[in-house]
């Protein structure tokens, strides 16, 4: 098994060619971004992955964290904000790391990880794919059992005796047109136990049997398979899933379907049915900071601010409109001086010594597309946001911009660190983050 961190230290690996062909089928499904509009031409290449670099024989990590799964090789990645303090990780360290990822993901809705934190506390297994083998099998034996799913589920069938509607287009491209004048083609919706969902859940579990090699993992997968006997085994894909709509009473459902897509999206099909010998988990870490801290943000301040994810409604150029502006974060004060301010998040470790540099490791072009956002919002208060590079946090640093019209506008820009990982005191990583964020908010409200 080899251990990565982003951005981190060549390894070498056994089978360059098969990984490298892995990771390129996984990105021409491209579940990782959401329309091909906001590819450049270099990643819309057939030969392009972002995954990993490679070097001969060695690869190196780039901005994705997770797993890769190849037969019995096994890459896992973790994020480099523990690289510099965590080079050579322990059991604990590397479920540290894990329970780090698992928070992280409880306040993102782009990715929705259908695990909590606390999935982790009476487990103790540190390998990254067992443990989300472990974590999704526990959460498939735990439902069907306690809440088998009956539901209405669409039927197209021809028969002697018309049953729901009769699909009369259907009836003569297939029944009359061949003389079977008897077989009237109808759709109806039986009250069945073997249902989409179900098919769905019933797949995954036999693919992830093929793949754990923890026989109590495998012993709960047997148990999910048994319980749904009754119901079909058919091939499913992440479209099925996506044709999926179920009521809201059944939300336990919603999160095993969640599960379900993890698995789904990013696997590689073979001909063998229920092959998973290469699959992976990978997401972006600057992705998941941006998400983790808009989620965060709206989970504990929207009650003082109006908290806007990704706003993308105004250009730079009014004539002509083009050079659209897009926040990571936009919030507006709900009280009193509904105070503006436009929050950049920085997926970047910035030197130890950074606070010797006149520019605080903030890089020139960030400021200068600030400054542009600012003037056209008329917003004179930009943060940006950067992981904290140790557990005592350096203080926050601020630039004034001062208009040359007259010098009556200034734009502050504030550039602070936020508790995003702990490794002394992770239990009370949220509500230092809270404090944190809510110190620095509170400043621009006096």
């Amino acid at each position: 098994m080899a251990l990565l961190f982003e951005y981190g230290k060549w390894q070498s690996i056994k089978d360059k060619n098969a990984l490298h062909q892995m990771l390129k089928g996984i990105w021409k499904q491209r579940m990782f971004v959401e329309t091909d509009s906001e590819l450049t031409e270099a990643e819309t290449d057939n030969h392009y992955q972002p995954f990993l670099q490679f070097d001969d024989n060695q690869i190196r990590a780039n901005n994705f964290v997770g797993f890769i799964q190849n037969g019995d090789e096994v890459i896992e990645i973790y994020p480099k904000v523990f690289r510099q303090h965590l080079p050579n990780p322990s059991e604990n360290e590397k479920m540290l790391m894990l329970r780090h990822i698992f928070y992280w993901f409880s306040y993102c809705r782009k990715w929705n990880f259908p695990f909590n934190q606390a999935s982790l506390d009476t487990i103790d297994i540190n390998e990254f794919p067992e443990l989300i083998i472990n974590l999704i099998a526990n959460q498939f034996l735990e439902t069907v059992s306690k809440q088998p799913l009956t539901m209405y589920q669409e039927v197209e069938e021809a028969l002697i005796t018309p049953r729901g509607s009769i699909n009369f287009k259907r009836y003569l491209s297939s029944s009359i047109s061949h003389g079977n004048f008897q077989n009237i083609e109808c759709d109806y919706e039986p009250f069945l136990f073997d249902n989409k969902v179900n098919r769905v859940i019933k797949y995954c579990s036999r693919l992830l049997m093929k793949q754990t090699k923890f026989s109590e993992n495998l012993r709960m997968l047997q148990d999910v398979v048994f319980i749904l006997d009754e119901v079909e085994d058919l091939h499913c894909t992440i479209h099925d899933i996506e044709n999926i709509s179920l009521n809201t009473f059944f939300s336990d459902y919603t999160n095993l379907l969640n599960s379900c897509k993890l698995i789904l999206s990013q696997q590689l099909y073979s001909s063998n049915t229920y092959d998973l010998s290469q699959w992976c988990l990978l997401f972006p870490m600057e992705y998941i900071f941006e998400d983790f801290l808009a989620g965060f943000l709206e989970n504990k301040f929207s009650k003082d601010w109006k908290i806007e994810y990704q706003k993308s409604d105004e250009y730079l150029s009014n004539i002509p409109r083009v050079f659209n502006m897009q926040h990571d974060i936009f919030l507006t004060a709900r009280h009193g001086s509904k105070r503006k301010v436009i929050i950049d998040t920085k997926y970047k470790l910035r030197q130890d010594n950074f606070k010797t540099d006149p520019k605080k490791g903030v890089a020139q072009s960030d400021l200068y597309q600030m400054v542009s956002y600012a003037f056209k919002r008329g917003c004179t208060d930009i943060i940006l946001v950067y992981p904290n590079i140790a557990d005592d946090l350096n203080a926050s640093d601020n630039f004034k911009i001062i208009s040359g019209f007259g010098g009556a506008d200034e734009i502050t820009i504030t550039a602070m660190e936020i508790p995003f990982s702990s490794l002394t005191n992770f239990n009370e990583l949220d509500s230092m983050l809270y404090e944190t964020i809510e110190t620095q908010l509170n400043k621009l409200l006096q």
